[in-house]
């Protein structure tokens, strides 16, 4: 860390000016609920939100697109490295990629436009968000789990992690409990009441390069397959390179369900994140 000059900036900056932190749902495979709220709190962070509420706006959309158009095909666009593979690889069906932002972006963007002055980090088991979040305005910064816990490890050694009185526990506002397993495979299709709107062989589910490609070349092929939920990493974003945790997929798989089904007992109050909050939010990948 005493060498990662670009964490030690991001150190400072989170102790110089007002932060705001979107933490990845997956944050439970590598550290422990509320107690890492509290610590990014005390590094520095004004406000920590997680991105189920953005997440359960994008699944709302993507309900609402696949009803619009009842044949069109649609490829999600969570996950910004299948983005990027599907341009680069198959750009013939690129077009078929929803124009929905990812849930970080979204959820940087409503957090930017409640309170302009902050700074957003976001932090996340995947190395590709560095990426999108230099493509978007929304997000100042993005790290990994990894690169957190260097942070706090860092900040305690320097005399930067400051313990505070009545300590806050839990999120910041905007939180909803379903969507928690969005960082599963096939959480997606799994989220937007896809009963309603889609027959079981209309989807297809896919995490991993190996997957994909098949997943793809089957959507290409069949035009009645009308929903391609892919993550890129194998097992979905608790996969992801940026995590911690050698525990197998299946074990990181169960803390996530684990950490949704404790969430649905614990009491919250004005903290749910009701639709109606979003306001006019502009939902599209990217901000006009």
């Amino acid at each position: 860390m005493e060498d990662n000059q670009e964490l030690i900036k991001i150190l400072k900056t989170i102790n110089k000016e007002k932060t705001i932190c979107l933490l990845a749902p997956s944050f439970v495979v590598d550290f422990k609920y509320p107690k890492i709220i509290i610590e990014l709190r005390r590094i520095g962070l004004k406000k920590i939100v997680e991105l189920t509420y953005s997440a359960k706006l994008i699944s709302k959309e993507i309900h609402s697109e696949i009803i619009k158009n009842k044949k069109k095909q649609y490829i999600c666009a969570n996950c910004p490295s299948v983005v990027k593979y599907i341009e680069n690889k198959y750009p013939n069906i690129k077009k078929k990629i929803m124009d929905i932002a990812s849930p970080m972006v979204l959820m940087g963007r409503f957090m930017k436009q409640k309170y302009p002055k902050y700074k957003v980090l976001f932090i996340g088991p995947c190395i590709s968000k560095k990426q999108e979040a230099k493509e978007n305005p929304e997000v100042d910064f993005a790290i990994t789990f990894k690169e957190t816990l260097d942070i706090i490890q860092y900040a305690k050694k320097n005399g930067l992690y400051i313990k505070k009185e009545n300590e806050k526990k839990q999120f910041d506002q905007l939180y909803n409990d379903y969507t928690k397993i969005y960082p599963l495979s096939g959480a997606v299709a799994e989220t937007i009441n896809n009963r309603e709107i889609l027959s079981y062989d209309e989807i297809i589910v896919a995490d991993g390069i190996l997957e994909i490609d098949r997943a793809i070349l089957k959507f290409k092929n069949n035009k009645k397959i009308r929903f391609l939920d892919m993550l890129f990493c194998k097992g979905g974003c608790v996969g992801g390179p940026g995590i911690i945790s050698t525990e197998t997929l299946d074990q990181k798989e169960d803390r996530v369900i684990h950490y949704r089904d404790k969430s649905k007992k614990e009491k919250l109050g004005k903290h749910l994140g009701k639709f109606k909050y979003a306001g006019d939010l502009n939902l599209k990948r990217k901000k006009s």
